[in-house]
């Protein structure tokens, strides 16, 4: 119900006014009535009415001095003007204190229940405004952070088409005005089990910003941060710094203070990738772009932190063009280096790969991974064959990194993935051969089986490698398998070519090559002499037999 206050000097009138309000169906009741200005002044306080009905001529205090007077004191009320003067002067005045509506004595009850419906609307219109204003706002405020979050995104991926970026960050609350910008990329490593740090939403962002902007960045440095995946972070920095060089290097010693810290108590590595310095914000998005091709293309081994301007260097040193070609030795020495159980070796080996496509992973990045994805797969499927019972889709770290690297993948990461592959499949096989005798006979067929095309492999250069004497590795072999070993590498080799010979395509000569035996008559005597016909008659056989 809404509350009216009656100021008239009139006694009659008041009656009146208050008792036609009172017998209407409004849903109205009169709390009050004054006599003059200044009681209505005091009632107002008092009893805090909707509406104020009021004379426009009263003694102490006129209706219109009373109605500003009120206005003064911020008190927001609906008022009506009872006057019975038709005076220009009056309905100026009554205009610029925002009055629009009047009652010319005499009137109707009928047009003062016009009147005040015609107020109470009014009131109810601007109290559902209101309500729409404060839910909006509510919803402005719950939903903000996702707003900021867009915004970041599209100043990043120059996809924002607002005229003025500082004044519609403004508008969302991120004080973005600096006189410098710089994009940095930040990736957490570790191997640690039971630390799961991820970015997936934004409110963990704002988390993780609060423990670390306050502790390792300056006062004259904001930092924003957005994720593009759950792996990396995505910073904006904006500096106030009145020199570029003292804002970089003041950012360079904030990261590495922070990946010291990490590293001390969370196990954690961070890499971080710098893009160049812009004046404006607009020019993010460029500094993105550099980031981004830092943290795809540079292995950062020896510091946390790579810039742009190193990383073009770097890149700038390399051939531009080296020959495309997977780097099959050294794949073959690292499976046997793990079926061997030889970690360090391994790992060594891994290595050597990783920076052989380093060196043109910027000009081929399709390319390099392609062929990661088929050395994984390779390793896998070898190390099959060679009793591992662990497949790769079983590997929920692999599974992950095959997903991440078609999202924001790098080299790095694939180091780091392929270094923890291994050392888990050398202790897997590091237990299939543990017992010192059988590791010692499955060393020396897997060193068979790795030089079968290698003419010059024999017993001394298994020892050699084995770091045993020719003589135990023989009577161990022998002891263990019931064959000595020279007829065990003549038995694999003449098995190899059978299945070579098989594929009408490879020629003898070739064939011959393969299975270690330079002279192709030589290797014909040898193959007769094991199966009892000639290369030539044997493949005549299985094609007949097929």
């Amino acid at each position: 119900m809404y509350r009216i206050l009656i100021a008239d000097d009139e006694a009659y009138v008041r009656d009146l006014v208050a008792k036609s309000i009172n017998l209407s169906t409004l849903d109205v009741e009169v709390v009050g009535c004054a006599e003059d200005g200044t009681q209505a002044i005091d009632m107002v306080e008092q009893l805090k009415p909707d509406i104020l009905i009021t004379d426009i001529c009263m003694p102490k205090l006129s209706g219109l001095e009373l109605i500003k007077a009120i206005k003064n004191t911020g008190v927001n009320i609906k008022t009506v003007i009872i006057s019975g003067y038709d005076d220009f002067a009056y309905a100026k005045t009554a205009m610029e204190l925002g009055i629009t509506n009047y009652l010319l004595k005499p009137f109707l009850p009928d047009e003062l229940f016009e009147v005040i419906g015609k107020l109470i609307e009014e009131i109810e219109n601007n109290a559902s405004l209101l309500r729409n204003m404060t839910e909006l706002q509510t919803q402005f405020d719950d939903n903000l952070s996702y707003i900021q979050e867009r915004f970041l995104k599209d100043i990043l991926m120059n996809k924002s088409d607002k005229k003025n970026l500082l004044e519609e960050a403004r508008a969302i609350k991120l004080d973005m005005k600096a006189h410098y910008y710089c994009c940095g990329i930040l990736k957490l490593q570790t191997d640690a089990v039971d630390i799961k740090w991820s970015f997936s939403n934004q409110n963990l962002i704002e988390d993780f910003l609060r423990i670390v902007k306050d502790e390792y960045f300056d006062s004259e440095t904001k930092t924003y941060a957005v994720s593009f995946h759950d792996k990396q972070l995505v910073f904006i920095y904006c500096s106030n710094h009145t020199d570029v060089f003292e804002f970089y290097t003041g950012l360079r010693t904030s990261l590495e203070k922070m990946n010291l810290s990490f590293q001390k108590y969370y196990n954690i590595r961070l890499v971080c990738a710098l893009g160049k310095i812009y004046p404006r914000l607009e020019l993010v998005s460029a500094s993105y772009e550099e980031a981004l091709l830092v943290t795809k293309t540079i292995l950062p081994d020896q510091g946390c932190v790579m810039n742009y301007e190193e990383a073009k260097q770097i890149l700038a040193n390399r051939s531009l063009e080296p020959l495309r070609n997977r780097p099959q030795e050294l794949e073959e020495k690292l499976i046997l280096n793990i079926r061997l159980a030889r970690k360090d070796k391994a790992l060594a080996i891994l290595n050597e790969i990783i920076q052989y496509y380093e060196s043109f992973y910027v000009t081929s990045i399709e390319y390099v991974s392609m062929s990661i994805f088929g050395l994984v797969f390779a390793l896998d499927n070898a190390l099959m064959e060679s009793g591992s019972s662990f497949r790769i889709w079983q590997d929920e770290k692999m599974k992950q990194y095959f997903k991440d690297q078609l999202l924001c993948g790098s080299l790095y990461d694939t180091k780091v993935m392929l270094e923890s592959y291994i050392s888990r499949r050398c202790d897997e096989f590091s237990l299939i051969i543990s017992n010192q005798s059988d590791k010692l006979v499955y060393d020396i067929k897997t060193l068979i089986e790795h030089n079968l095309s290698n003419e010059d492999f024999n017993l001394e250069s298994a020892s050699s490698q084995l770091f045993f004497s020719a003589n135990y590795v023989r009577q161990v072999f022998k002891q263990k398998t019931g064959e000595g070993f020279t007829e065990y590498l003549i038995q694999k080799r003449m098995e190899l070519a059978g299945e070579l010979l098989q594929n009408p395509t490879n020629k003898i000569q070739d064939v011959a090559q393969s299975t270690g035996y330079s002279s192709q008559r030589y290797f014909s005597s040898c193959f007769k002499k094991y199966y009892g016909c000639t290369p030539t008659e044997y493949r005549e056989k299985r094609m007949i037999d097929k």
